[in-house]
């Protein structure tokens, strides 16, 4: 017995993650096994899988980290803009924990395929393929992080030893996404199009990985061929309404429709919450408003007639919820929106102190908590709320809505962009985008501009924006589409300071990469916004640092250009 825990020991000691392997150990009764049969049944590597599982919980007070991606970009701002004022280093606690979340992930995968080969003749062929798939594909979710934040980064295949970890160095980024691909295809063989739990990857998942690892690499032709794959074989459809996949009801009624990959919080355990509705909620309906929209996002949302709203015949300054995307409705709270959370309804107001509350039956009027506290939306963002996660059905401070990683809508904006990008544009590229539009109210893609690449290439770039905002692409994509130091740099706008004085539409046009990407400009109205610090941006922000830490213990990893 003495010694399998010191053999299990030895291989969490690498990448700072003793702490991490705690967990795991607990899966299965240590006074159980022997150590030649430790993960020798389907009981045991089922838990061990279990481990692998908990291990992509990468959460900061109980919010995934994925939730913050976005806010590092132009279309979210926090509370305190840390990260996204471009101040973090080498020593920055973010940057640290996404490291060390990443590969105790990686780890416990190793640990597992590794112990598990002695066991290999006590189950049946399928199960054994399946778990060893299913800790694959997680290996593979935690790497696809590291390589597009890092770069070049470690490749660890199989458990270290102690002195192993003092020698790590860093292998180039072209090689792991090469690993990346032949491990999703091995594991996609081995796994069925539908899972049978709730919450389990499967097939679609594999290529739908490897579709995005391959759209962040540039590489359109295997992005779209390993999406259409999915399209093709994984029965998967849109959800007939937008706003349901971001409730506990909507998603426990879209099982195996659209979402295809998910952090589930369990009903079984009281303490297994998500605070993503808490952070985004209304101070007047008792949430901490602590992550905000920005005005550069509520702008990409089209007009109903299809068009950007600086091109739109329909879209009105003075009155800019109106005549718009219906996915802005559902993503972004917007002035005289009326909102429910908490299970409390409310008109959403950010220039008075007082607004109305739905209450007995009738609107009455109270302290609005979004106007007057220092920390709302008003005097601490720039006059939005988030709606996406926010309109939850349940109380704030025990919401187990999911977090989505994977849909489906993405794995159609992932194959016309790769289409688009290759110039292969044809009716199922046309078909892909106007699937996710026709969801939100908006009309087919214009026929004139079907057959041209330029205006597609803006079309699916503001259509990828506002169908995934706030899940956590934006940090990525504004690296990939290299807009990055267009759009980071300068202050935040936001909503009208005073609703007599109205903004004027914003220019697109600033230059032609400002109107490739949908990027406006508030130069003409910045006196008018409301408007938070000024953010830097620096060509070295494209990657995130190795953690000093890390480089401390491990004198042979380098450090990427511009940080040392």
């Amino acid at each position: 017995m003495k010694k399998k825990v010191l053999y299990i020991a030895s291989l969490c000691l690498s990448m700072s993650l003793l702490p991490a392997c705690d967990d795991f150990l607990d899966q299965v009764p240590l006074d159980t096994p022997t150590t030649a049969t430790f993960l020798a049944t389907e009981v045991e590597m089922n838990a061990g899988l279990t481990g692998v599982y908990s291990s992509i919980r990468w959460e900061s007070a109980t919010v995934p980290f994925q939730v913050f991606f976005d806010h590092w970009t132009d279309i979210g701002i926090e509370r305190n803009q840390g990260n996204a004022a471009g101040v973090f280093d080498v020593n920055n606690g973010s940057v640290s924990s996404l490291w060390n979340f990443a590969y105790t992930s990686i780890q416990r995968a190793n640990n597992l395929l590794a112990g598990m080969e002695a066991g290999k003749g006590n189950v049946a062929e399928a199960t054994y393929n399946r778990i060893q798939a299913e800790a694959r594909v997680l290996r593979a979710f935690a790497y696809y992080h590291l390589v597009f934040m890092y770069g070049d980064v470690p490749l660890i295949t199989q458990p270290l030893q102690p002195e192993e970890f003092y020698t790590q160095t860093r292998t180039p980024k072209a090689e792991v996404v090469s690993f990346l691909y032949k491990e999703l295809d091995e594991a996609a063989a081995a796994l069925d199009w539908t899972a049978k739990e709730r919450g389990r990857l499967n097939k679609a998942v594999a290529y739908g990985l490897k579709a995005r690892i391959a759209l962040y690499n540039k590489d359109y032709e295997t992005a779209a061929a390993s999406a259409q794959l999915v399209m093709a074989n994984a029965g998967l459809d849109l959800n007939p309404r937008f706003q349901d996949l971001f409730t506990r009801a909507g998603q426990n009624a879209n099982v195996n429709k659209e979402i295809m990959f998910e952090l589930l919080y369990s009903d079984a355990y009281t303490n297994s919450i998500t605070y993503v509705p808490l952070g985004h909620g209304s101070r007047s309906l008792g949430g901490q408003s602590g992550r905000f929209p920005t005005q550069r996002l509520v702008d990409m949302f089209e007009g109903k007639d299809g068009k950007r709203i600086d091109e739109s015949q329909v879209y009105n300054p003075t009155a800019p919820r109106l005549n718009r995307d219906q996915r802005l409705k559902y993503t972004v709270v917007m002035h005289g929106d009326t909102i429910t959370e908490n299970k409390q309804t409310a008109v959403y107001n950010i220039y008075s102190d007082n607004t109305k509350f739905f209450e007995n039956g009738n609107w009455v009027s109270r302290t609005n908590g979004d106007f007057t506290n220092a920390f709302g939306p008003v005097k601490n963002g720039v006059g939005y709320l988030w709606a996406k996660y926010s309109f939850s059905d349940e109380t704030l401070f025990t919401s187990k809505v999911s977090w989505i990683f994977m849909r489906y809508a993405e794995i159609l904006l992932t194959y016309a962009e790769a289409k688009i990008e290759l110039g292969q544009i044809d009716n199922t590229v046309i078909d892909a985008l106007n699937k996710v539009r026709a969801r939100a109210g908006q009309p087919n893609v214009d026929g004139s501009i079907a057959g041209n690449q330029r205006e597609l290439q803006e079309l699916v770039r503001r259509e990828r924006t506002v169908e995934l905002a706030l899940e956590g692409f934006r940090w990525f994509d504004i690296r990939r589409w290299q807009i990055a130091e267009l759009v980071m740099p300068g202050a935040v706008y936001g909503a009208a300071l005073n609703p007599a004085n109205v903004p004027a539409t914003p220019n697109f046009k600033l230059s032609d990469k400002h109107d490739l990407n949908s990027i406006p400009d508030y130069t003409a109205s910045a006196a008018l916004r409301f408007k938070r610090d000024n953010r830097l941006f620096e060509a070295k922000h494209y990657l995130l640092p190795i953690p000093q830490r890390e480089r401390d213990l491990s004198k042979t990893l380098s450090q990427n250009d511009g940080w040392n």
